[in-house]
């Protein structure tokens, strides 16, 4: 876990390696990985463990004292509230230690004094013997939307904020090892850069095997996590199950969404905007061109996969799978669906390849900024440009059996249409190109084919 997060352990290891001590946030979804990368953090280190749960002040710290008491080989004076707490783990001779509070937020929320007590053994130097403190939690919406408010001036004395996001598709490759490209896309289409979603899925079984068994199986855990997919913190569910119903059904505008709903325009939008701030929907703007005239504004879709595999399937034929076997059910209601499904899911994997050749320095061009445009008629799949506003488009093919020549005409069309000026055009197509267009290619030298093997 500590390869595949690289960056987060470095920021994290910073502060573990100053003299002083230090306090640090350290927040993701519950299937973000954030089990696993926090683990892995400090199972080589001296630290104290407590998971807080929610309940009372009293209870927690009599939860608290008891566990400390198993983890100190003598038994100290722990004094009163959480300053005794606190100041009894830092009684015990280390040359550096973890201070690891799990799911903080359940005692930030119901104690005033948690914060001061924290801030103020922070603040001393014990013996020189540094502590980094970890407050780790799940609750991604209440940190980005509550936490700051909750502390007060307090939040002025965190000195780090780290959060643990998806992985991307490169992980997931190495994750599922005898897995073909084609179902790495479709796993990633499903169960997208959560790490704790890939261990319910097994690469000696076939994509399909593994929706039928660990999706479409009652009692299985992504059939349960489906059924309580929305985080707990969201007041009426009702509402927001009707809206990622619509977005799944294609009505992404916000019209439309009125139109299906009947709700208030001011109403969706602002459960879109608590949707937006759990990475659970997006609003997609167009890459901005000079032919904005031509383009689409205001579009929102949903960008967990999980999220979105649910609700374009399960969620719209929940009263089929009850009487259904999962296999008939996969049948008549996903396999149909499912190549075009996994399309949209393909472009983010093009994108991240983009993504690594423009880090290693193999693109004609270092880009700075990326996107895609959406038309009002056509799209184009990937537009990125470097400071000097030098172009590369991207065009990227999963369903059809193979690109044609007329598919890159199109996306010349759309170029147009947006009003820019293509330096290079990279072509993805998991199943090859044909004759015409490889032609044009190797006569070309700014049109690059990518193919399955290539990816």
């Amino acid at each position: 876990m500590l390869q595949e997060r690289t960056l987060e352990y470095d920021y994290l290891q910073g502060f573990y390696n100053k003299d002083e001590n230090r306090i640090v946030v350290v927040y993701g979804d519950r299937f973000s990985g954030i089990d696993h990368f926090l683990k892995d953090f400090i199972k080589d280190y001296d630290y104290f463990y407590y998971r807080a749960r929610p309940c009372s002040m009293n209870e927690q710290l009599d939860l608290w004292k008891r566990e400390l008491k198993e983890d100190l080989s003598r038994n100290p004076d722990m004094g009163h509230g959480y300053l005794g707490i606190l100041s009894a783990m830092m009684q015990k001779k280390t040359e550096k230690r973890i201070v690891f509070i799990d799911e903080f937020q359940n005692i930030i929320k119901y104690s005033e004094d948690f914060m001061e007590s924290l801030i103020r053994v922070s603040n001393d130097k014990w013996n020189n013997q540094p502590t980094l403190f970890i407050l780790a939690t799940r609750s991604v919406y209440w940190v980005e939307n509550s936490m700051v408010e909750k502390l007060g001036k307090n939040a002025y004395e965190i000195h780090g904020l780290l959060k643990i996001n998806d992985l991307k598709f490169l992980n997931l490759v190495r994750y599922f090892k005898k897995y073909k490209l084609k179902n790495h896309v479709e796993v990633y289409s499903i169960l997208g850069g959560k790490r704790g979603l890939w261990d319910h899925f097994n690469d000696d079984r076939s994509v399909n095997d593994n929706i039928c068994k660990n999706i479409l199986t009652k009692g299985s855990f992504l059939y349960e996590y489906g059924m309580h997919i929305l985080p707990e913190e969201l007041r009426e569910p009702n509402v927001y199950n009707t809206i990622l119903s619509t977005l799944a059904q294609g009505r992404e505008k916000l019209n439309d969404i009125y139109r299906h709903t009947g709700y208030s325009r001011a109403k969706i939008s602002v459960y879109l905007k608590n949707l937006i701030s759990l990475n659970i929907v997006e609003k997609v703007d167009s890459y901005d061109t000079l032919g904005r005239e031509n383009a689409q504004k205001g579009i929102y879709r949903i960008c967990d996969p999980f999220v979105d595999f649910w609700f374009c399937f399960v969620f719209s034929h929940l009263s089929k799978l009850d009487i259904y076997t999962p296999e008939r059910f996969f049948t008549k209601y996903i396999s149909p669906e499912l190549k075009n499904y996994t399309a949209k899911y393909f472009k983010d994997v093009c994108s991240e390849y983009l993504e690594l050749m423009n880090r290693a320095g193999q693109l004609r061009y270092n880009y700075t900024k990326k996107g895609s445009w959406i038309g009002k008629v056509g799209t184009i799949d990937i537009i990125a440009q470097d400071d000097a506003g030098h172009t590369i488009i991207g065009l990227c093919n999963w369903e059809k059996s193979r690109m044609l020549y007329e598919d890159y005409e199109w996306l010349v069309f759309c170029v147009r249409q947006a009003r820019l000026s293509a330096d290079d055009y990279y072509l993805f197509s998991a199943n090859g190109f044909d004759e015409q267009l490889i032609s044009e290619a190797e006569n070309s030298d700014n049109i690059y084919l990518i193919d399955s093997d290539k990816l």
